[in-house]
């Protein structure tokens, strides 16, 4: 597997704590070339799992075996689950409407309820967590800082035919939360 990325990008963010998306997480969890390459790239990195990202990564899983498989593959070593309390829940659904009002106030009341909370998350942490998803649309630079993307060069195995599948690595501005707060209307 082809991979294009900036490595003097990605060098400066080693140690930082990287948080998954779910499609990344399903990457991962489903290809296992992906799989290698993807923990080469960022094994200086602890992976932490969003409890939003743990719900929409099993949610599909209706099958017994299907879910237990998928529980099994969150507990590996690489991968921490982030700390989850009532005081966290209050904080982000608080940033949650807020986020939400200002997606609506931008044009965008259709982001997904899911990746509105991932967001609000990342909104009560004031270190520098940062995000990998192959979410372009739902993820804006309106409220994150696009660091670095990563290109994957694989393969559909229905037809052999190559896709590029680019992910992109994110961090929260708290500062273009705070502007876009003050700017919502009255």
């Amino acid at each position: 597997m082809n991979v294009y990325y900036d490595s003097l990008k990605l060098g400066t963010i080693k140690n930082k704590y990287l948080v998954l998306d779910t499609n990344v997480l399903s990457s991962c969890s489903s290809d296992v070339e992906y799989y290698k390459v993807f923990f080469e790239i960022f094994k200086a990195n602890p992976i932490l799992i969003d409890p939003i990202v743990k719900l929409e990564f099993l949610r599909g899983a209706y099958k017994e075996q299907t879910y237990k498989e998928k529980n099994k593959f969150l507990t590996i070593e690489k991968f921490f689950p982030m700390a989850d309390h009532q005081d966290i829940y209050k904080r982000m659904y608080d940033n949650a409407f807020n986020i939400a009002r200002i997606y609506s106030h931008h044009g965008r009341s259709d982001v997904p309820l899911g990746d509105i909370l991932i967001t609000a998350r990342f909104g009560i942490y004031k270190d520098d967590r940062l995000f990998l998803t192959e979410d372009m649309n739902d993820f804006l630079t309106l409220l994150f800082d696009r660091i670095s993307i990563i290109t994957f060069e694989k393969i559909r195995n229905k037809d052999k035919s190559e896709y590029l599948e680019h992910t992109q690595l994110l961090r929260f501005n708290h500062k273009k939360y705070e502007d876009c707060l003050k700017n919502l209307p009255e």
